[in-house]
C-alpha cells in the first residue's frame, strides 16, 4: 500500500493561494475606492464653514438670505439677545448666521470665524427701522419718535447706534457689502463669499427681486416663518418696504438730519456717502476748528415746589430731556439752571431732582424754597390756625383772610426776598449765556432784567378765560408774565395748537414767534404694568376699597369742575346697579373748594379723597380705573389724561380746549356743565367692558405720540434757532 505523502503540502498550498488572492482584491479593492473618491470629490457634500452675516437692521440682511436661499440652497438661522423669541437650538450648525449685535456680544466667539458686514448709507438705515417699529416692532407708534430715538441711540440702545455698528464691524469683517451695491446686482454681491465658503453653483432663474419677497411669502423676514401663509404675505409688505438707495429724502426732516451728521456724520464721511446741503454745512462748521456750545440758562424755581403739578413736572422732565442731548452733543450744548438765585450745571441739577424724588418716597415736601423769618412765621400761623379751628369755621374765615392784606404782604417778602438772591446772577447770566428758558410766565419778575434774548413756555390761558375761579393775586401776577411775552420774548413756546391759537387771537401775539411744543408723559414710569402685590400696598395706603372704580386727578379747585364729576357720580351711585363702584379723587387741596359737594348726600360715602399721591403710586391706580375723569372747564394741554393713556386707561373729559386734540378717540368727550353727561359717559364705561377695552388701547396708541425726548428735541431747536439769529454782546 502506498502513501499519500503529498497532500499536507497541497493543503498549504490552496491556503497561500488564497490569501495572495485576498490581499490582491484588498489592494485594488482600496485602489478603487481612492480612485472613485478623488474622481467625485467635488460632488460629496461637505458641511461649509460657519460664518457671521451682520448689518444694522435694515441694511438688506435679509434680503441677502433670501438670495442665498433661494439661488444657491444656502439656510442660515439667526443669532440675537432679544427675550421675546428664542434662538433655534441649533443656530450654531448653520453655515451662516444673521446678527446685528456688535462683534464682542457673539457666541460662538471664536475671532477665526469668517465675518460678513452689509452696510446701508445710515439715513436710509435710520428711516426704514423707525418704520419698521411702527408697523411691525409696536404698531401705532410715531414714526419721528421712532427715528428720533434711532438716530440718537442713547446708553447703547439700537444694538449701540449707526456709527458704532458700522466702525465695530468695519474693522473686523471679511468682506463688507455695500446695501446700494447689493441692490443693484444681488449676484455679483453675493458672489464674493465664495472666497470663505463654497456656495455651489447658483439657480438664476430663483434670483428674487424686492418686489418679490414684498409681495410673495418670503422664507425669511420680519418672522414670517412662525407665522400662517396670510401673516407671513401681511407681514411681507411691510418688512420689504422700498429697497432703495436715496429713500430718506422725503422722508427725515431736515432738523432730524442735522441731528444725524452731528451724531453721525465722521463715519458717513470715512465711509464716503454724500453729504447733500445739511451734511456741507455740518462739515464746514467742523472744518472751523473749535466749535463754541450754544449756552442756555433755564429758571428753574418751580422745581422747588412742595407738590408736584403740571408746570413742576414740565420743568423737570424737559430739564430730563435736554440731558440726554446734552450728554450725546456735550461739544454743542451747555446748558445751567437758575434756582434760588444760584446757578446750576444741568447734571448737577438734575441730581437734585432725582434726589427729591427719592426722598418724597419717605417723606412728603422736602427740597422746599428757604423763606425768609418773618415769612415762615405768616405761614406757620396759617398752618396753626388750619389744624387748630373745625374745618366749618375755616371755611368761613378764609374767605376774609383772603380780602385782607396778608396774602400781599407775603407775596412782597417772598418777591423781595427773591429778587434779592436773583439779582447777583444777573451780569453772570448775561456773560456766560445766550439765551434764558422761563418755562413758567410768572416767573418772568424774577429774571426781567436780564440782558439775554428770552424764551417762554405758555401752557394756558386759564386766569384770562375764567378769572372767577383764580385768586386776584394770581391773576395780576399770570398777566405780568403776558406783558412779559409781548413785549420781551424773542420766541413762546406753547403746549397746544389751542393754546398758541388762544395766544395769537387773546394777546395779538405774531404767528411766528409761537411753536407749538407738546408735553408728554413719562414711558419709564406711566406704562401698563400689573403687580398685585404692589397693588395691594398702594390701595391700602390710600384707603381704596376693593372693587372697581373711576379716577379723578387734579388740584382739588374749582376750574378743574369736580364739583359736576361729583354731581354726575353721586348721580350713578344712586342706581343700585353701580352700588360697588367708588370714585377716588387724588389731588391735593386747592382754592374756592366751600361748595364742593354736600357730604351727606347719598353715595358721598363711595368718594375717596386721597390727597397727595406720590409719583411712583399713580401709574397702578390709573392702571386699575375704569377711566379717568377730567371733565375740566378749560385745559391748555392736560398732562393727566396723557398720563392715564399712556397706562391703557381710557378718559372722560371736557369737549372743549386742547383736551380733543391730545386725548382724541381715547375717550369719551362730555359737556362739562352737564353733570348728566358726564354720568352718562361714566355708566358706558361701567357697563361696556369691550368699548372701554377698545378705547384704552386707542388711548396708549395715541400716548405714544407724545414724548419727552420730542420735546426736549424740538425745544433744543428753538433755541438754536433764536441764538443764531440774536446774537449776544458780552459787554
Amino acid at each position: 500500500m502506498v502513501k499519500e505523502l503529498s497532500l499536507p503540502h497541497q493543503g498549504q498550498e490552496v491556503e497561500a493561494i488564497k490569501k495572495r488572492r485576498s490581499l490582491v482584491f484588498k489592494y485594488f479593492t482600496f485602489v478603487a475606492v481612492v480612485w472613485l473618491s478623488f474622481c467625485t470629490r467635488k460632488s460629496i457634500p461637505k458641511k461649509p464653514v460657519m460664518i457671521w452675516l451682520a448689518s444694522f437692521p435694515r441694511s438688506g440682511n435679509t434680503f441677502f438670505r433670501n438670495v442665498l436661499y433661494e439661488v444657491y440652497g444656502i439656510a442660515s438661522s439667526t443669532y440675537h439677545h432679544e427675550a421675546n423669541y428664542p434662538l433655534e437650538p441649533d443656530y450654531a450648525e448653520y453655515p451662516v448666521i444673521k446678527t446685528h449685535l456688535l462683534p464682542h456680544q457673539l457666541d460662538p466667539s471664536d475671532p477665526s470665524i469668517k465675518k460678513v458686514y452689509i452696510v446701508r448709507e445710515g439715513r436710509d438705515a435710520l428711516v426704514s427701522i423707525a418704520h419698521h417699529r411702527k408697523d411691525i416692532v409696536q404698531p401705532g407708534t410715531d414714526f419721528e419718535l421712532n427715528l428720533l430715538e434711532a438716530i440718537l441711540a442713547m446708553d447703547g440702545s439700537f444694538f449701540g447706534g449707526w456709527s458704532e455698528n458700522v466702525r465695530a464691524w468695519t474693522a473686523v469683517a471679511d468682506i463688507v457689502i455695500r446695501f446700494e451695491d447689493l441692490i443693484a446686482d444681488p449676484i455679483k454681491e453675493v458672489e464674493k463669499l465664495r472666497s470663505i465658503m463654497d456656495l455651489g453653483e447658483p439657480d438664476l432663474d430663483k434670483l428674487p427681486t424686492f418686489q418679490d419677497l414684498k409681495f410673495g411669502t418670503p422664507h425669511y423676514g420680519a418672522s414670517v416663518e412662525k407665522v400662517d401663509s396670510e401673516e407671513a404675505a401681511r407681514l411681507a409688505k411691510k418688512n420689504f418696504r422700498r429697497g432703495q438707495a436715496g429713500a430718506w429724502k422725503d422722508e427725515m426732516p431736515p432738523e432730524m438730519e442735522a441731528l444725524f451728521w452731528d451724531l453721525h456724520g465722521e463715519q458717513m464721511d470715512l465711509l464716503g456717502y454724500p453729504r447733500g446741503p445739511i451734511g456741507e454745512a455740518w462739515a464746514r462748521k467742523k472744518a472751523t476748528g473749535v466749535v463754541e456750545p450754544y449756552r442756555v440758562l433755564i429758571e428753574g424755581n418751580k422745581m422747588t415746589d412742595l407738590h408736584m403739578d403740571g408746570i413742576r413736572r414740565y420743568t423737570e422732565e424737559l430739564i430730563g430731556g435736554l440731558r440726554a442731548f446734552q450728554h450725546r452733543l456735550p461739544e454743542k450744548w451747555r446748558i445751567d439752571v437758575l434756582v434760588n438765585g444760584k446757578i446750576f450745571p444741568l447734571d448737577q441739577y438734575y441730581g437734585k431732582i432725582v434726589e427729591r424724588r427719592e426722598a418724597e418716597k419717605r417723606q412728603l415736601g422736602l427740597f422746599a424754597l428757604k423763606k425768609g423769618f418773618l415769612e415762615q412765621s405768616l405761614l406757620a400761623l396759617k398752618a396753626v390756625i388750619q389744624k387748630t379751628l373745625p374745618e366749618s369755621w375755616y371755611n368761613r374765615l378764609s374767605p376774609i383772610y383772603r380780602d385782607l392784606p396778608i396774602r400781599r404782604i407775603l407775596s412782597w417778602i417772598r418777591g423781595g426776598t427773591i429778587k434779592e438772591q436773583y439779582r447777583k446772577v444777573w451780569k453772570e447770566a448775561g456773560r456766560n449765556h445766550q439765551l434764558m428758558h422761563v418755562p413758567l410766565p410768572q416767573h418772568a419778575f424774577l429774571v426781567e432784567p436780564f440782558k439775554l434774548p428770552f424764551v417762554v413756555t405758555a401752557h394756558d390761558l386759564t386766569h384770562h378765560f375764567f378769572p372767577e375761579y383764580h385768586e386776584q393775586a394770581n391773576i395780576e401776577l399770570a398777566e405780568s408774565g403776558m406783558r412779559f411775552i409781548r413785549e420781551k420774548a424773542s420766541g413762546v413756546i406753547a403746549v397746544s395748537e389751542c393754546t398758541r391759537q388762544d395766544l395769537i387771537r387773546e394777546y395779538g401775539l405774531q404767528p411766528d414767534r409761537i411753536h407749538t411744543i407738546y408735553e408728554a408723559a413719562n414711558g419709564d414710569r406711566f406704562r401698563p404694568q400689573q403687580n398685585e402685590r404692589e397693588w395691594t400696598d398702594i390701595r391700602q395706603r390710600y384707603g381704596i376699597p376693593a372693587g372697581t372704580y373711576l379716577i379723578s386727578l387734579s388740584t382739588l379747585e374749582p376750574r378743574k369742575n369736580l364739583r359736576n364729576v361729583i354731581r354726575a357720580f353721586l348721580s350713578l351711585a344712586s342706581d343700585t346697579r353701580y352700588e360697588d363702584v367708588y370714585l377716588v379723587i387724588c389731588g391735593r387741596r386747592g382754592w374756592k373748594l366751600e361748595d364742593l359737594a354736600d357730604a351727606s348726600s347719598p353715595g358721598f360715602d363711595r368718594i375717596i379723597f386721597t390727597g397727595h399721591v406720590l409719583d411712583d403710586d399713580l401709574p397702578q391706580l390709573y392702571r386699575h380705573a375704569l377711566a379717568l375723569c377730567y371733565v375740566a372747564y378749560y385745559e391748555g394741554f392736560g398732562l393727566p389724561p396723557l398720563e392715564a393713556m399712556r397706562c391703557g386707561t381710557p378718559v372722560i373729559y371736557g369737549q372743549n380746549s386742547a383736551m380733543p386734540e391730545v386725548i382724541a378717540d381715547g375717550g369719551l368727550p362730555a359737556e362739562p356743565s352737564d353733570p348728566a353727561q358726564i354720568a352718562r359717559a361714566m355708566a358706558r364705561l361701567v357697563d361696556e367692558p369691550d368699548l372701554r377695552k377698545a378705547l384704552g388701547q386707542k388711548a396708549l396708541e395715541r400716548s405714544w405720540y407724545f414724548s419727552w425726548l420730542k420735546t426736549a428735541f424740538q425745544t433744543l431747536n428753538v433755541y438754536q434757532e433764536i441764538i443764531e439769529s440774536n446774537p449776544v454782546d458780552p459787554n
